[in-house]
């Protein structure tokens, strides 16, 4: 039983966002993930027409290469956190809705 069929749509929903955004519940899996940014040197029209310039972009690539991968692990954990405190909430919330008494 997700919902019990007595209410209405509209104020289940309501009931969950405000649940949902509580500062309880938000700051509990809180994950910021930050995007890395493109390399300038990348746009840079002299990177390509000096070796040392190429070296040092390649490094840099490499930098980003590296923190767009922990970027994507990052978010990966956050959308897992994220379905499982849904989970959660819903339960809890299915729970208290039977006249259970849910902690």
């Amino acid at each position: 039983m997700l919902f019990k069929e007595t209410l209405k749509p509209a104020a289940v929903l309501l009931v969950l966002a405000v649940a949902l955004q509580s500062p309880a519940a938000w700051s509990e899996t809180t994950i910021i993930c930050t995007k890395p940014g493109v390399p300038l040197c990348m746009s840079d029209t002299t990177t390509f027409v000096s070796a040392d310039k190429m070296a040092g972009c390649q490094f840099e690539v490499k930098e980003y290469v590296d923190k767009t991968m922990d970027y994507l692990r990052c978010l990966n954990e956050e959308n897992t956190s994220t379905g499982q405190e849904l989970t959660r909430n819903v339960e809890r919330f299915n729970c208290r809705l039977s006249g259970r008494n849910c902690g």
